[in-house]
């Protein structure tokens, strides 16, 4: 075998129903005719060896019906129900950004194990942590869980995206449809956002000769230059011109050549939005939507400095502009353009660049031909489907505040404030005396509708002094099984420190 293969085993490989045919075939024949071990094993596809241990288990109790197929559920470590518990902790762990990798969960499933006096391999005991055969085992058993490549996650985002503070926003979000009845078809309800767009692209997959240690492809740069593109959508599906900002002291008008039509360019000395830009901005906005005192408009945008200068929020209730704010570090969920239409017209703009450096052999790509592969992924990406789709799995168009659930939510469990300063006096003082909670917390905000409910480890702390933990008892079948909730529990960080003197 050779080094690095994964062993292929087949063992138990054969139904219940063939082995018991191929038992019958032997012992009471088919149509009056035995057939021997050899042809039976042949005729119903299983070992010789393994038909022959079944026949003489049959002979043995003739009276008897034995059982047809390998008792490995016997052997095994822990029940279908506990595995389940244990699959379930896992899941949830991951998506409070916690999850745990192989050698933790086999670390897990040996303390679980020795919690519930498991009896386990010696192997485990000798390791301190269960087998990677039993892993293996058990992902085949739990399908339910895979071992995946993590994103990281920032902890602002991951703080953030709370239920109080979508709340708010949807509340602000709200009160604006409120005001005008033109906001009811979407027409006038739009998006802003800007996205990176630089000289040096992505590369994609390429073919390459088999075993090859390094594949490279050429790019413009080591890390190219900074061209900001302001994309502006909306909820009917339709995207208006958006505007560029080079890194440039003066702007010249051959620097969006090739861009969508009525593309706005704007200079800055390092390529990025600033707040006298986005003035400029404000006035594209303005002209491109007919936006007006009369006929009002909803424009949602994160609540970066340079978008909500006193300028800009003056010109914008001049013209009957709503600025609609999204929560820090949300737009991963709450901004259309991030959700389904960036990640489209990046690849675009990627295959753009590759395109445009293969017809240019030894060319690298500058700032001036960044418009042009910007045009090409506008018109591909901004379709009224992907458009149409980011609004809708935000929530904001149709409005639906209720569209994010409890799963949604647990990436902000660990560090939400609401469960040390929003629950009474007396839960809290209970917390701190170690006394035994009950077994869920519920986590309020100042919205009734939006509630979640977090299972919390109970108190290891039991009536008879003389007993310090559950592994010490006696393990019995009416026992109630330890979960990885009730010992380990879920991730929680501590409650903030009160400097203040009272």
């Amino acid at each position: 075998m050779s080094r690095g293969r994964k062993r292929k085993s087949e063992k138990g490989q054969f139904s219940a129903e063939s082995m018991k045919n191929a038992v019958i075939a032997v012992l009471r024949g088919e149509d009056g005719v035995k057939l021997s071990i050899r042809k039976a094993a042949q005729k119903y596809g299983l070992k010789f060896q393994t038909l022959q241990r079944y026949v003489s288990k049959q002979r043995a109790t003739p009276n008897e019906e034995i059982s047809m197929a390998p008792k490995y559920k016997s052997r095994l470590i822990f029940n279908r129900e506990e595995e389940s518990s244990l699959a379930e902790y896992l899941i949830t762990c991951s998506k409070m950004c916690y999850g745990k990798s192989t050698k933790d969960f086999r670390e897990l499933a040996f303390e679980m194990a020795k919690m519930n006096n498991k009896e386990v391999p010696e192997s485990w005991q000798r390791n301190m942590r269960a087998g990677v055969d039993w892993m293996q085992g058990f992902l085949k058993r739990n399908p339910q869980v895979r071992i995946h490549q993590p994103e990281a996650c920032s902890l602002s985002r991951a703080t953030s995206f709370n239920k109080h503070n979508v709340g708010i926003f949807f509340e602000n979000l709200k009160s604006a449809y409120n005001r005008s009845e033109s906001f009811c078809d979407g027409t006038r309800i739009y998006n802003l956002d800007e996205t990176a767009t630089t000289t040096v692209q992505k590369p994609k997959k390429v073919l390459a000769s088999k075993g090859s240690k390094q594949v490279s492809k050429c790019t413009s740069g080591e890390r190219g230059t900074l061209v900001t593109t302001c994309c502006i959508v909306s909820a009917s599906g339709n995207s208006l011109p958006p505007a560029m900002v080079f890194p440039r002291k003066n702007y010249k008008e051959h620097m969006i050549n090739g861009a969508p039509a009525g593309t706005l360019g704007l200079v800055t000395s390092n390529g990025w939005m600033t707040g006298e830009a986005f003035i400029s901005v404000m006035k594209h906005f303005i002209k491109h939507s007919g936006s007006t005192m009369e006929n009002p408009t909803i424009l949602i945008c994160d609540n970066h400095e340079s978008h909500l200068t006193i300028e800009t929020i003056d010109l914008a209730k001049q013209n009957g502009v709503i600025i609609v704010t999204l929560p820090p570090h949300c737009s991963n969920k709450l901004q259309p353009l991030d959700i389904s239409v960036y990640q489209p017209f990046k690849a675009y703009y990627n295959t753009a660049v590759d395109s445009w450096l293969l017809h240019h052999p030894g060319t690298p790509l500058t700032i001036y031909q960044v418009a042009q592969c910007v045009g090409i992924a506008h018109e591909r990406a901004m379709t009224p489907a992907n458009i149409k789709a980011g609004f809708r799995r935000s929530g904001i168009f149709p409005f639906n505040n209720n569209l994010f659930t409890d799963d949604d939510f647990l990436v902000s469990y660990v560090t939400d404030r609401a469960y040390d300063n929003d629950l009474p006096s007396a839960v809290q003082e209970q917390d701190e005396n170690e006394a035994e909670p009950s077994s869920s917390t519920n986590l309020t905000s100042p919205h009734d509708e939006f509630s979640i409910q977090i299972p919390q480890p109970p108190s290891h702390k039991c009536d008879q002094p003389d007993v310090s933990s559950p592994a010490s008892r006696p393990f019995n079948s009416k026992q109630q099984f330890i979960s990885p909730n009730d010992f380990k529990g879920f991730p929680k960080a501590p409650a903030r420190k009160n400097g203040r003197k009272p």
